[in-house]
């Protein structure tokens, strides 16, 4: 019983100094908006990092779609 409960600790003490050390992930970037132009993105995405509403940097994608006046959209991630 004794064996036991010193491998249960040894476990326990090695598995808390491997979730100490690691490092947090990187969080994936979110949407934050579609658009028409790809000014406005810029406008909203910039308008989001100076008034604090979430840290740099962002990034406008576009999307096409051939069949939709306009041909595509604009997407805000950051």
């Amino acid at each position: 019983m004794r064996n036991l409960k010193t491998a249960l600790l040894a476990a326990v003490l090695v598995g808390s100094t491997v979730f100490a050390g690691a490092a947090p992930a990187q969080a994936a970037p979110i949407l934050r908006g579609v658009y028409y132009e790809n000014s406005e993105c810029h406008r909203v995405g910039n308008y989001g990092i100076q008034n604090g509403y979430w840290p740099g940097p962002y990034q406008c994608v576009w999307y096409p779609v051939p069949t939709n006046n306009p041909p595509g959209f604009w997407f805000l991630y950051a």
